[in-house]
């Protein structure tokens, strides 16, 4: 049975506080003994109630924070007595300590559902929009897992790994503007076909750019940006080399590598090899070079099981 939070979509300065917990709680004891009792008593009420919130950030099963706010009580009344002078304020405060500590686990497990939430909208926004075209079915959602896989093969954070993937699923949500007619179209596109279909990294960005939780995360970075090459022809700005954002550059790889090993309407596709050598032909002038070197040595050493996936 699982007792911890899952701290991996939890604000990066909890995901620490819970990963050094053991030298926090080192760090307290040794305050709490090395000081004096009588004068420090207000300082062990504060210091106490602080690691009991921090017991609650790191655990969701409630009888372990029962276990937890009972230690907390007893710690109380052995360095801070006079805090504790009756039996019946022993009980009291551990049930104290117990609220506190089951209030703040219950506010995380609620933030963390509706971070869980909000990754399956967007899986639900992504299928929504790729079921418009029958050629690129799945391909927000392959466009997030390769994304992801390099960015993990890049050694980035969780907190970054999630915000790739999600930015994968939401790039091109901006479509849902786009007619049909268009994007399902087999011909050449005309000038202002064409046109369309660039906007659609504004729309979706203006589209989402007032959810707080896609703000300051990169996501939002993702869906407008990638489509800007790494020599700076590519749109909607014209960015180049480090001006583009770091997570757009990963997801741009993923991206024109779905695109290449899937059918269109208006052409086939190509083998693995061939979109991989593709990719290292455009290394400097669309891709960021480490980011495609990145990515072309995790899909060699995956090659198999992408293989499978294709077919």
């Amino acid at each position: 049975m699982n007792i911890y939070h899952d701290t991996t979509i939890i604000n990066p300065l909890l995901v620490t506080l819970s990963k050094f917990r053991w030298v926090l709680y080192i760090i307290s004891a040794f305050i709490l003994f090395a000081a004096d009792k009588a004068p420090y008593g207000r300082f062990v009420v504060v210091l106490l109630m602080l690691v009991m919130i921090l017991l609650g950030l790191i655990y969701k099963n409630l009888i372990v924070l029962l276990m937890q706010s009972g230690l907390v009580t007893l710690a109380r009344y052995l360095l801070a007595p006079d805090s504790i002078p009756y039996i019946d304020s022993y009980f009291l405060v551990w049930v104290y300590y117990f609220i506190v500590g089951a209030a703040i686990s219950v506010l995380v497990s609620n933030y963390i559902r509706q971070q869980q939430i909000n990754v399956e909208l967007a899986a639900s926004f992504s299928r929504l929009l790729d079921s418009r075209d029958p050629y690129t079915a799945m391909h927000s959602e392959n466009v997030a897992n390769y994304a992801k896989i390099i960015a993990e093969e890049l050694g980035l954070s969780k907190q970054k790994v999630k915000s790739v993937y999600l930015g994968g699923l939401l790039h091109d949500i901006g479509k849902i503007s786009i007619p049909e007619a268009i994007l399902n179209k087999k011909e050449k596109l005309s000038d202002d076909e064409f046109t369309a279909i660039k906007a659609h990294p504004n729309v979706g960005y203006n589209t989402l750019k007032n959810l707080s939780n896609y703000k300051n995360t990169g996501i939002l970075d993702i869906i407008l940006h990638h489509h800007e090459r790494y020599d700076g022809k590519g749109y909607p700005n014209g960015l180049k080399g480090d001006e583009i954002p770091y997570l757009a550059r990963i997801a741009a790889v993923a991206d024109a590598f779905d695109a290449m090993t899937t059918s269109r309407v208006y052409r086939g596709k190509k083998n693995i090899e061939a979109a991989l050598a593709e990719i290292q032909k455009s290394k400097g002038t669309q891709f960021d070079p480490a980011i495609a070197d990145a990515f072309i040595k995790v899909v060699e050493k995956n090659k198999h099981s992408l293989i499978k996936k294709k077919h």
